[in-house]
């Protein structure tokens, strides 16, 4: 026998439904709220991305690449869709100075100034960059990956290099200054007094050389001391310092050598000043030198009283007959030379603070 269905039985069934269907409706619209709110945070955060003005890479645990922002792509030349997948180091190409690969990963970028690192494009363009790495944690803290940011500084480095150039160079020469030349002179001092090592200072000061302004004018003066620069070069070691102090005046530092080997500098150094031809339009002149000496293997003088010494051992050799070497032996006891008054010439005395660049 079939038994009727309770009317109230069949509402709450269908009220039960009904309530579910509710439930699972009010479910979904919040999980497509949440859903859009995710949807607008990655959109802000794609956004912001893109909008560093720095290139980014994000890679994995293995290094892979996992995202590259618009100006990475700029700047290493690859597409992001290209380069997905792919190794950092196989897109992100670092070099040092010396163009050995960098391992930006685990070596990090150089904090030295003067280190800056290249980045190879694609196309094998190469640029200067500078950065830093990043570790990305999960919510446990467990490594995930990394962030490599990195910014193009070619011009800037240039720039930086180049201001750091003429601060520390004479612009007519391209030796050093005077100001470049006391700090190696300082630096040799400080290092005198600790290893004892013996050192030696050339003042050069040339002989006739007002002739050749007065005769050719100072164009032909300036080529002058142009050549005479590339000829004292040429005179030194590698690691010898040879300076344009102002004027027609010239400094070498030799560094870690004996009193005989200064000497035969020095005498080597006249020679080949003295021998030099210099032809300007139909004229031919000649110079020669005056060479000042000090020796030092301590700290007892500064670097601003070993150049008055050199100064004044110059003015000797100069008021003595010219074309000569005057010795000041690292020894020697007692005070400097100076009942000669060196004040009149060009250089001669000029404050410490003064740079000629």
């Amino acid at each position: 026998m079939r038994m009727a269905t309770s009317p109230s039985r069949v509402q709450t069934g269908e009220s039960g439904l009904e309530e579910k269907i509710g439930q699972l409706t009010a479910a979904l619209d919040e999980a497509r709220e949440e859903l859009r709110a995710c949807q607008e945070s990655h959109d802000r955060n794609l956004s912001a991305l893109c909008a560093i003005a720095d290139g980014i890479a994000i890679v994995d645990n293995k290094g892979c690449i996992t995202c590259l922002n618009p100006v990475a792509s700029h700047l290493t030349g690859w597409k992001e869709d290209a380069s997905l997948g792919r190794n950092l180091l196989k897109v992100v190409k670092f070099t040092d100075h010396q163009g050995r690969a960098v391992d930006i990963l685990s070596e990090g970028f150089s904090t030295e100034q003067d280190d800056i690192v290249s980045l190879t494009r694609r196309d094998g363009h190469v640029i200067l960059v500078d950065g830093t790495v990043a570790q990305v944690h999960d919510r446990d803290h467990n490594a995930i990956g990394a962030v490599v940011t990195f910014r193009n500084v070619t011009a800037a480095t240039k720039l930086t290099r180049e201001l750091a150039y003429h601060a520390n160079h004479d612009s007519l020469t391209g030796l050093h200054n005077r100001r470049a030349f006391k700090a190696k002179l300082q630096r040799a001092i400080t290092n005198a007094a600790e290893f004892g090592s013996g050192n030696a200072m050339l003042y050069i000061d040339l002989d006739q050389f007002k002739a050749v302004n007065d005769k050719g004018g100072h164009f032909a003066g300036d080529e002058l001391l142009r050549q005479l620069a590339v000829l004292l070069r040429r005179q030194l070691r590698e690691h010898d310092t040879v300076a344009r102090l102002g004027g027609d005046e010239f400094a070498v530092l030799l560094e870690n050598c004996t009193t005989a080997h200064a000497a035969a500098v020095a005498e080597k150094i006249r020679s080949a000043i003295v021998d030099f031809v210099f032809a300007w339009n139909d004229t031919v002149f000649k110079v020669g030198c005056s060479v000042g000496q000090l020796d030092f293997d301590d700290d007892r003088r500064s670097a601003q009283e070993i150049i008055g010494i050199a100064d004044r051992m110059c003015y000797l050799a100069k008021t003595g007959g010219r074309n000569q070497v005057a010795f000041y032996g690292a020894q020697e006891s007692g005070a400097a030379p100076s009942e000669h008054d060196v004040s009149h010439r060009p250089g001669a005395r000029r404050d410490e603070g003064e740079l000629l660049a």
